[in-house]
């Protein structure tokens, strides 16, 4: 529920986006976060299971 609300507040100010790049932890692999994601027609890209590199921009951008 939480990741879905955050979403919609990016969305609501920056306008919904034709593709989001995720991990895969178990909130962005749900049937939830899935079909949100489907009935908006945003395109879900996972990146590479146990890649640092596969986030490499995501995890720069917060200094993780």
């Amino acid at each position: 529920k939480d990741v879905l609300k955050h979403f919609l507040r990016c969305f609501a100010t920056m306008g919904v986006p034709q593709k989001v790049k995720t991990d895969n932890g178990p909130a962005y692999v749900s049937k939830h976060f899935l079909l949100f994601l489907q009935t908006l027609g945003i395109d879900h890209i996972t990146s590479i299971p146990r890649s640092s590199t596969g986030q490499a921009v995501m995890e720069r951008a917060h200094h993780s």
